[in-house]
C-alpha cells in the first residue's frame, strides 16, 4: 500500500506524506465514530482546546493540523475513559492519582473538570523531563520531577496510578511495575502501550543505521520494548499486578472501508494501543525470589 500511495502522490503531483496525512486524519476521525470515541473527544476539546505544546517536539502547523491534532484526540479520549472507569473501582469517595509519564498536565485538566466535585483529591504528575515538569508547574499542575523508576513512595501515595504511552520507554518495566505493587500505595492501576500483534526488542528509531539516528537520544523518543498483549500481560502479572480489564484503541475503524488503512498504520505507525486495568495481585510476583 505504501508503493501506492507514492505512486498516487506522483501522479497528482502532491507530497506523499500530505496523502498519508490526509488518508490518516480520515481514517482517525472514522476510528473515533466506530469505537465511539466522539462524544468524549468533544468534552475534552472544550477543556484542553488547544494540544499543540503536548510534547516537548515542536510541530509543523499544518502538519499539526492535518495529522497530529485528530490523532491525540482520539488516543486522549481513550485513556481518559480508561482512567475513569479505573477510578470507579477504587472503593474511595476522593483519590489520589499519580501521571507517570505525564508530560504537560493534560490528562491531569481532562479529569479534574469531568469528574464529580470532591472525587479528586489530588492529581500528581511524574517526569524525568524538567521541561515537562516545569510546562506542567506553569499550568499551576501537580508534578514531581523524577525518573518513574526512581518514585519516592512514601512521598507519593496515590489510590490509582495512570502510566500512558510510558512503559515502552523504559529500560526496565518490570521492575518499575514491581515497585509500584510492593511499595506503593495504590491497589489499582491503568496503563497503556502501543499495540503491536508481535513482540519486539526496540521500536524503529534505534533500529535506523547509526549515521541516521540524533546525536542525543531521550528517552520520550526512544522505545525500549514494545511488545504484543499477551507478553505485557504476562509481564504486568509476574510484577505483581492482575489484568481486569483489556481493551484495543484501532486508530481506523473496523467497519468501513477505511479499514483498508491497517496496513498503512502498522507500518507507519501502530495500529492502535493496547489498554489494561489492572489490580495488584502479589501471588505470583511473592514466590519470585530474586528481586
Amino acid at each position: 500500500m505504501i508503493g501506492v500511495l507514492k505512486m498516487v502522490a506522483q501522479a497528482v503531483g502532491l507530497n506523499p506524506l500530505k496523502i498519508y496525512q490526509f488518508l490518516s486524519g480520515a481514517s482517525l476521525n472514522a476510528a473515533a465514530r466506530d469505537q465511539g470515541l466522539e462524544e468524549m473527544i468533544a468534552l475534552l476539546r472544550k477543556v484542553v482546546p488547544d494540544l499543540s505544546t503536548q510534547y516537548t517536539a515542536d510541530f509543523d502547523a499544518g502538519d499539526f493540523d492535518r495529522y497530529w491534532e485528530i490523532k491525540l484526540r482520539g488516543v486522549h479520549a481513550f485513556q481518559v475513559q480508561l482512567a475513569i472507569d479505573a477510578m470507579a473501582k477504587v472503593q474511595r469517595s476522593s483519590i489520589i492519582i499519580a501521571d507517570i509519564g505525564d508530560s504537560a498536565g493534560t490528562h491531569a485538566a481532562y479529569i479534574k473538570n469531568i469528574v464529580k466535585p470532591g472525587q479528586l483529591r489530588r492529581f500528581i504528575s511524574v517526569n524525568l523531563d524538567p521541561v515537562a515538569v516545569n510546562k506542567i508547574k506553569d499550568r499551576d499542575g501537580d508534578a514531581v520531577l523524577c525518573r518513574a523508576e526512581e518514585l519516592n513512595h512514601q512521598e507519593v501515595r496515590p489510590d490509582l496510578y495512570l502510566s500512558f504511552e510510558t512503559l515502552e520507554h523504559m529500560t526496565d518495566p518490570l521492575r518499575f511495575l514491581h515497585d509500584l505493587s510492593s511499595k506503593g500505595s495504590a491497589e489499582y492501576a491503568a496503563i497503556t502501550v502501543p499495540y503491536r500483534r508481535d513482540s519486539r526488542f526496540g521500536g524503529d528509531l534505534i533500529r535506523q543505521p547509526l549515521s541516521s539516528m540524533p546525536q542525543n537520544l531521550t528517552a520520550e523518543r526512544v522505545h525500549i520494548f514494545e511488545l504484543n498483549p499477551e507478553d505485557w500481560q504476562h509481564l504486568v502479572r509476574l510484577a505483581g499486578w492482575r489484568t481486569v480489564e483489556t481493551r484495543i484503541y484501532r486508530q481506523y475503524p473496523m467497519h468501513s472501508p477505511l479499514r483498508i488503512m491497517a496496513p498503512l498504520w502498522r507500518k507507519l505507525d501502530f495500529e492502535g494501543f493496547l489498554g489494561l486495568i489492572l489490580e495488584r495481585d502479589t501471588t505470583l510476583s511473592d514466590r519470585y525470589r530474586d528481586w
